[in-house]
This record gives C-alpha cells, sequence and structure tokens, in this order.
C-alpha cells in the first residue's frame, strides 16, 4: 500500500509538472506566434499607408530637389555633405505632411499607435559615363539619411521593405562639355513597435487568465488527490491499527473465558464446588472485562454535540482535589504526585463524571508513558480555568502531536503494542472538554516529557448549554 501511494504520489506530481512544461510552452508558442502575426498585420497596413501617389508625389518631390544639386557637386561648387544635406533638408521639409497624411491613414486602417514607421535612403551612387562608381552612402557601412516618418536607429526596426529608383541626369562638366550621370538610389522601410511586449501580452490577457485558472485548477486537484489519498491511506491504517489492537485486547478475555469454560465442564470440576465457583467467578469478571471493552469503544467514539452533560456547579479547586485524592489512591509508590492549585471561590459549571474522567485519563496515559513524575497545577486567569497537567514520560514528536487527538490514533507503530490501549482516550478527552465549550493543547519534546493544558472559559455560558 505505501509503495502504491508513493508511486501514485510520484505519478501525479510528474504529470503535473509534464502538463505545466507542456502549457507553458504552448503559451509560449502562442505569444511568439501573435508576436509574428501582429508584425505581419501592421507591416501590411502601413504598406496600405504608404503605397499611395500622395507619398510618391511627397518622395519624387524631395528626390528631384537632390538630384538638381549633383550638377553643383560635380562640378565642385558643393561638398558631398552639402548634397546630402539637401537631401536631408528636402525630405525633412515636407515630413510634416507625412506625419499628418501617415496619422489619418493609421486612424483608417485601425494601426496601433505605437507601430512608428520611417524611410531612409541606405545607397546612393554616382556612376559615370565611363562605369565609375562613387559611392555617396555605403549600405555596407550602416550609411544612412533619415527622410520621412519618425526617425529611429534602422536596428531598433523591424525592416518592411527596400525600394529601388533609378535616374539620368544631364549637367555641363568642368570641361564645358555636356555630360550625363546615373543616380542609383536605394531606401529601406523600417517600422518599430513600442512596448511590443504590453501590446502583445493585452491582446492575449483573456488567453493567459483562463490557462492561469486552468493551471491553478490542475494544481488544486492534484494537491486535493494526493490529501485525499494520503488521508485515505491514513485512515486505512488506522482501520487496521484499531482492528489490530482490539483483537489484541480482546484475545486476553477470550482465552481465559475458554479455559475457564472447559475448567467448569470438566468432571473434576462438577464435584468441587471451590473449583466451580472460582470458574464461575472468572467467567463473570472475563465477561465485565468484555463489555468494558465494548462500552469504551462506544463511548469514547461519541462526538461532543453526542454527549449529553449533568451539569453541576462546583468549585474547581475542590473538585480538582477530590480527583487527585481518588487518582493518588491507584498509582504505586514510586511514582511522584505532585499538585499546584491555587483555592479559588470561583464556581464553574460542568459534568463532575465527564470532567474527571478527562482528567484521568491524561494522568493514565502519562503513567502509561514512562512517567514517574506527574504534576497538576490550576490557576485561574481573567477569561480561563486552566489545568495543567505535565509528566516526564516518553514525550511526543512533532509529527504525532497533530495527530494524538485524534480517533483510534496511537502513538505505537501499527500492532506494534508496546504500550496498550485503543487510541480513544485523548480524543475523548477532547470531545468532553469541546463539550464545556473550553479547549484542550499540548506541549512536548521527546525524551524529555509532555504537558496537557486545558482551558475553559471562565464565563460557565449556561445559555449556550441550554441552547444545546
Amino acid at each position: 500500500m505505501q509503495i502504491k501511494s508513493r508511486a501514485l504520489i510520484t505519478g501525479a506530481i510528474f504529470t503535473l509538472i509534464a502538463l505545466t512544461t507542456m502549457q507553458g510552452y504552448l503559451i509560449f508558442n502562442t505569444y511568439d506566434l501573435k508576436k509574428k502575426s501582429f508584425a505581419v498585420e501592421s507591416r501590411k497596413k502601413i504598406g496600405g499607408i504608404v503605397k499611395t501617389s500622395y507619398v510618391d508625389s511627397l518622395s519624387w518631390n524631395y528626390r528631384m530637389d537632390f538630384v538638381k544639386k549633383i550638377p553643383d557637386y560635380k562640378s565642385g561648387n558643393i561638398t558631398k555633405e552639402e548634397l546630402l544635406l539637401t537631401l536631408e533638408n528636402a525630405a525633412k521639409a515636407r515630413n510634416n505632411q507625412f506625419l499628418e497624411y501617415y496619422k489619418q491613414g493609421a486612424g483608417h486602417f485601425n494601426l496601433n499607435e505605437n507601430v512608428l514607421f520611417n524611410k531612409v535612403a541606405t545607397t546612393i551612387q554616382l556612376i559615370d559615363k565611363n562605369g565609375n562608381v562613387e559611392n555617396l552612402i555605403d549600405e555596407s557601412k550602416n550609411e544612412q539619411v533619415f527622410l520621412i516618418g519618425t526617425n529611429f536607429p534602422f536596428y531598433e526596426g523591424l525592416l518592411i521593405n527596400n525600394w529601388n529608383w533609378s535616374f539620368n541626369e544631364e549637367f555641363i562638366n568642368s570641361n564645358q562639355e555636356n555630360d550625363t550621370i546615373i543616380i542609383r538610389y536605394r531606401a529601406s522601410l523600417y517600422m518599430k513597435i513600442l512596448n511590443w511586449d504590453k501590446i502583445i501580452l493585452k491582446q492575449l490577457l483573456l488567453l493567459f487568465f483562463i490557462a492561469f485558472l486552468l493551471l491553478l485548477f490542475l494544481i488544486t486537484l492534484t494537491t486535493y488527490s494526493i490529501r485525499n489519498l494520503l488521508k485515505l491511506k491514513r485512515v486505512s491504517e488506522i482501520k487496521t491499527d484499531f482492528i489490530n489492537n482490539i483483537t489484541h485486547e480482546l484475545k486476553t478475555p477470550l482465552a481465559t473465558l475458554s479455559i475457564a469454560t472447559k475448567t467448569l465442564t470438566n468432571k473434576f470440576a462438577k464435584d468441587n464446588k471451590d473449583i466451580a465457583e472460582d470458574s464461575i467467578n472468572t467467567i463473570n469478571r472475563q465477561n465485565k472485562r468484555l463489555q468494558n471493552l465494548i462500552d469504551q469503544v462506544v463511548d469514547n467514539s461519541l462526538g461532543y454535540n453526542d454527549i449529553t452533560l449533568n451539569l453541576e456547579e462546583v468549585n474547581l479547586s475542590a473538585f480538582i482535589n477530590e480527583v487527585c485524592d481518588d487518582f493518588s489512591l491507584t498509582i504505586s509508590n514510586n511514582i511522584q504526585f505532585i499538585r499546584d492549585i491555587n483555592n479559588t471561590e470561583k464556581q464553574i459549571l460542568i459534568d463532575k463524571f465527564y470532567f474527571s474522567t478527562a482528567i484521568i485519563n491524561i494522568l493514565n496515559n502519562a503513567i502509561k508513558f514512562d512517567g514517574t513524575i506527574l504534576k497538576v497545577k490550576y490557576t485561574l486567569s481573567e477569561n480561563n480555568h486552566i489545568i495543567s497537567i505535565s509528566d516526564n514520560g516518553i514525550g511526543i514528536s512533532k509529527k504525532n502531536k497533530k495527530l494524538i487527538f485524534g480517533k483510534f490514533y496511537r502513538v505505537s507503530e501499527k500492532n506494534i503494542h508496546n504500550y496498550k490501549g485503543l487510541g480513544l482516550g485523548l480524543y475523548y478527552c477532547k470531545q468532553i472538554i469541546k463539550a464545556h465549550y473550553g479547549s484542550i493543547d499540548v506541549e512536548s519534546k521527546e525524551k524529555e516529557g509532555t504537558t496537557f493544558y486545558i482551558k475553559v472559559p471562565v464565563n460557565d455560558r449556561k445559555e449556550n448549554f441550554i441552547s444545546r
């Protein structure tokens, strides 16, 4: 059973991890696909805005302004930097018109406002009639001239497209001769998405929320299943333990009854009244012992709501002293019994039989688990009557402290009967104290001893007892 339980728990945890990993992988893939889809969709929308005759006319105008300055450059009237500045200034003069147009187009195509666009010149070559090439802008060297849109570094954006243009320009060279130059022009279109992750996460928020709820449900379900499995395993062990314990407890009186019955039916016993009388007395004692065992199981299994209290007003100091007096008569002389009971005049409403049973059960428990020094202490605080019962016995481990008040639980393992009992005593004590609207707690260290604390409210809560 233990091996199967471990295998099931390990399998459940492994499955949970596998499913969580798979869900994480699928979510990541969904995020990645959504990101790519958003980029493709934005690229198409930008294309719909910039691939128009209006934008072409703007581009034509600033390019022609630039082309008209090339003869001055070839004649040596302006420098290369001044020529390129002409292109940049010509484009800049028309950029406000473009941005206004781009904003209107973005609204029309429902393009996200965080998607930016720019167009830069990446290659400009001048080729003379002899085939000589002069690079005004060299793409291989990452040289660029910003044209229109929003200015941002090209490496921060995504390349949408490259656009090539070629034009022949005639001019008079330094020898006062007609000459022709070929202009090869290449422009690149980029887009940049601001707060990319936030946009995608916002779009996938519902999906992520559902995925989170499913994951939470899966974890909860797995945890609940494991806890139930462990609980069922524990119940099964307690059931087996109780059957073994009750079997062990019943064996002795049943064996004695069998011997006594055989003796009584023996022909020698028929002629001997003393033997017959002893056998009958033995049968009566063992029958009473069996009845007590059955009553213990029935009575001690009651919950606090099932206990009917016969309430009396008593002085708790005097009552505890009486219980201790009676108990001291039943213990051996080698047990040191100490009392520290404050004498008070405060009355309390209790069932004397049940309350004394709870105290005696705890005292008996201390002796059973090797206690040789017992101490009963009673104090009265502002809110509670406090009874503490301490011993120097074997103590209780942290693991068992949470379990000792459970029905049929015993500290001894399974069917190893180091200490006799059915595991009902402390459960019964707790139910009795709860029936009096009190509480019972325990402090203990292994091999050092144990202290039980019983607290009952000073307010006797008569109305609660009556209503119940």
